[in-house]
């Protein structure tokens, strides 16, 4: 039994890095550039909470941190699942063992955050495992590719 993953084109790991840049730059004005007026608007929440807790409300926000973590998200995933220049069946068992092993390794250090960190500052962090859970796929997938070339040569 054949299976194949689906994957973006090659070119649009250029679209993934230009979305990073842009996450990037939506997080320097939201925690350094004094958050422009330009990017407060009026989003429906299903919950907002702030001072109080609201359901199902139109709210005030700015939202230059919710455009950055998208933009990160989507770039990060882009790359991720973009082709190599050389495809070949060896890199879809990477991808997969790399899926795989990064699942286990954020759940790890998941668990590890919520034995060591208390209070707010966990659902900060639980906020961001779906980047780590990316960046470990992209740093194992890399290296399963490096091995591979350099134990070919």
């Amino acid at each position: 039994m054949e299976f194949k993953l689906f994957l973006f084109p090659h070119r649009t790991r250029f679209y993934g890095l230009i979305l990073i840049l842009v996450s990037l730059a939506c997080a320097w004005l939201y925690f350094w550039g004094g958050k422009p007026d330009i990017f407060n608007i009026r989003i429906f929440a299903i919950v907002s909470a702030y001072i109080e807790t609201r359901y199902f409300v139109w709210a005030q926000t700015n939202i230059l941190d919710e455009l950055a973590a998208v933009f990160l998200i989507a770039g990060i995933t882009i790359i991720s699942f973009s082709k190599e220049k050389n495809e070949s069946d060896l890199l879809d068992l990477f991808r997969v063992k790399a899926l795989y092993n990064s699942l286990f390794i954020t759940l790890a250090l998941w668990i590890l955050c919520i034995l060591l960190i208390y209070g707010l500052a966990i659902f900060i962090v639980s906020s961001g495992v779906l980047i780590l859970y990316l960046i470990n796929y992209n740093i194992l997938f890399r290296y399963y590719m490096y091995n591979k070339s350099h134990s070919s040569n």
